[in-house]
């Protein structure tokens, strides 16, 4: 279990408690999780017993919201705060102090391995990416198919203004496998890592772990991929998007991808229970593999993330709850072409060049699988293989490579 320090005043009181971070729990506990050193004042006391009593209330209530409709971000976060007896933390600047009391310390982040800020490109003509990958601390293979794949064409890109690379994770409690990152980190200088417990139900700490980094280090980016260690990313066409797109896909208005599933699951790796999500539905969100964001939109969501009460599944959290905090739309792929094609339920198929052109990215199942669409994916960008479609009077036409591909959203 990781814990970091939190200290805030409490009507003049100055107390230090903990945040604790588990693979159980990502939430601050005044009741359940805050432990402190010295014993309460009285001012604190009257606080839990307020916090003690909304609980009791919202248990009474609880089971009449089972399998009712979404409320709302407002209303999730009134049920979040009460149910978890999430007091506003006083000693943390509220980014945008109209989104409400900041009850998530999501800009104290500590960064034990890092990279270089983002490069400083300004060019009217040209925007500038930067590419986060979210990895775990084991995943030391993954990163290193990446790296000998699809970032080959990244650095590659002419077209391309890249603003920074980086996989971002977070600690881990196995020493072996610290040691394994640092060395990792020293050899090829792409690792950020995250002050904070690397878990699958961490996973929306981690995420605010990242935007945190980009709004202190990569302030003017124009966009950010975030996509997952098993995706592959068709870097041309991620070119084609950042240059072609219209002025709304690179404002604070709009993140964009594919939708994700909006019934919650009750058991299994995604399962949320009713006493954390009493709801028989999500927010629209898009699904975390693979989510182009705008650099306008990082300060808003970082400044949801400091007034929304988390829940476990980061796309869920960010693409759908905070985004409604923060008035930001979640667009959709239409028509052909798309933001992310899920071949993970297809482990033997790879697209043809044709295929190519419609995607940015693929959820892969295997190292193999993204090797050998990256096979496909260099023969076709180096005239190695074409693709070719049917023509007028049945003259078949060859689609280049250069011609552009524009996507389509809702």
């Amino acid at each position: 279990m990781f814990t970091f320090n939190v200290v805030y005043p409490l009507d003049g009181y100055l107390q230090n408690k903990q945040i604790v971070m588990s693979s159980n729990s990502i939430q601050q506990r005044n009741v359940d999780v805050f432990t402190a050193e010295n014993e309460e004042p009285p001012e604190n006391q009257t606080l839990n017993q307020c916090v003690s009593m909304n609980r009791e209330l919202l248990n009474y209530m609880a089971p009449n919201l089972y399998n009712t409709s979404y409320p709302g971000v407002e209303n999730y976060t009134l049920f979040a705060v009460a149910r978890l007896g999430l007091p506003p933390l006083k000693h943390v600047e509220p980014l945008k102090p109209e989104y409400g009391p900041v009850i998530n310390d999501v800009t104290s982040f500590n960064y034990p391995i890092s990279i270089p800020p983002c490069r400083n490109v300004t060019n009217a003509a040209n925007r500038t990416v930067f590419v986060a990958v979210v990895s775990a601390p084991d995943n030391i293979e993954k990163r290193g198919v990446i790296r000998e794949t699809w970032r080959v064409h990244l650095m590659e890109e002419k077209n391309l203004f890249l603003g920074g690379f980086a996989f971002f994770l977070g600690r881990t409690e196995n020493n072996a496998t610290q040691s394994k990152i640092e060395e990792e980190s020293k050899i090829h200088e792409d690792i950020i890592q995250i002050e904070m417990l690397d878990t699958y139900r961490n996973l929306s700490v981690k995420v605010a772990g990242l935007f945190n980094w980009l709004h202190k280090n990569c302030a003017k980016i124009d966009f950010v991929l975030k996509v997952d260690d098993d995706v592959y990313v068709n870097v041309r066409n991620l070119v084609h998007f950042a240059q072609l797109s219209p002025y709304d896909h690179y404002s604070n208005k709009s993140i964009f991808g594919i939708p994700g599933f909006f019934s919650p699951n009750r058991v299994g790796k995604w399962g949320i229970s009713y006493q954390e999500w009493p709801w028989n539905q999500y927010p629209p969100y898009i699904m975390g593999p693979s989510v182009l964001i705008p650099g306008g939109t990082i300060i808003p969501l970082l400044a949801a993330f400091q007034t929304t009460p988390m829940i476990p599944f980061d796309d869920v959290y960010y693409t759908g709850i905070c985004t409604e905090k923060a008035g930001i739309k979640t667009r959709f792929s239409i028509r052909d072409t798309a933001v992310l094609s899920m071949l993970w339920g297809k482990p033997h198929h790879v697209p043809d060049p044709c295929g190519l052109r419609k995607f940015l990215s693929w959820l892969t199942r295997s190292g193999n699988q993204m090797k050998k669409l990256h096979v496909v994916t260099d023969h076709y960008y180096h005239d190695r293989s074409k693709c070719i479609v049917p023509g007028v009077n049945g003259i078949k036409k060859i689609i280049s490579h250069h011609e552009p591909v524009h996507f389509y959203f809702n």
